[in-house]
């Protein structure tokens, strides 16, 4: 366990208190080793200024969606296993796919995870997601989080691009980021939004790709 996983399962009893959910009030395909969350974790390195912008003015309409949200996993989207095309960047893992017809610049999802500064976020993680930048705040979805851990990066998967993108959005007076279906737009391109059964794509952006990159060309024994 890296010191960051440390950090973040000595959280879990401190600023938010949290138990594994039970089987049945995690979504199916969902893995063990991995706690489900609801709402985001928030760590307690955050500082004052840090809670004033991601939460700065919390209601009790927050409360009340919450506990509506917490009641099941989203009706809107499946974890499916990618197994039918060998092509598929992520084939032997994991996708998230539409479970009804979602329409153009709908909600999908938000993207929920370990709220971090820079001073416990983990260099190695795959599913870290900028919250505010201008703080260096993310989310981090490694080992805890929600459906939306499960969405790929469009490349190599459709070739028209992305069909969903991330929104910052406001629940309640908390900041959070959120995943929409992409809108019609000009064009008309998007104007079916996402069919049922259909994978759920973004961009991740050039500079994550970048990052991979530079990961993959590395010397084995570079301690750079």
């Amino acid at each position: 366990m890296t010191n960051s996983s440390k950090r973040q399962s000595s959280l879990v009893g401190n600023r938010t208190r949290m138990s594994r959910p039970s089987a049945d009030a995690r979504p199916k395909a969902w893995p063990n080793e991995v706690t489900y969350l609801k709402r985001p974790l928030y760590s307690n390195a955050l500082g004052f200024e840090d809670l004033a912008t991601l939460r700065p003015s919390i209601t009790l309409a927050r409360t009340c969606q919450e506990e509506a949200e917490a009641v099941r996993p989203s009706t809107l989207v499946r974890i499916r296993a990618i197994r039918s095309s060998t092509s598929h960047p992520a084939v032997g893992q994991y996708g998230l796919f539409a479970a009804q017809q979602l329409p153009p610049n709908s909600f999908i999802i938000h993207y929920l995870g370990f709220v971090h500064t820079p001073s416990d976020s983990d260099s190695e993680s795959k599913y870290d997601l900028s919250l505010v930048r201008e703080l260096g705040i993310g989310i981090d979805a490694t080992h805890m989080g929600n459906e939306a851990r499960f969405i790929n990066d469009y490349r190599g998967i459709r070739e028209e691009g992305p069909n969903a993108e991330f929104r910052d959005t406001m629940v309640g007076g908390e900041r959070r980021m959120s995943v929409y279906v992409l809108p019609e737009g000009k064009s008309g391109k998007g104007r079916r939004g996402i069919r049922k059964g259909e994978e759920i794509c973004v961009s991740y952006g050039k500079g994550f790709w970048k990052g991979r990159l530079a990961e993959t060309e590395k010397p084995e024994n570079s301690d750079v």
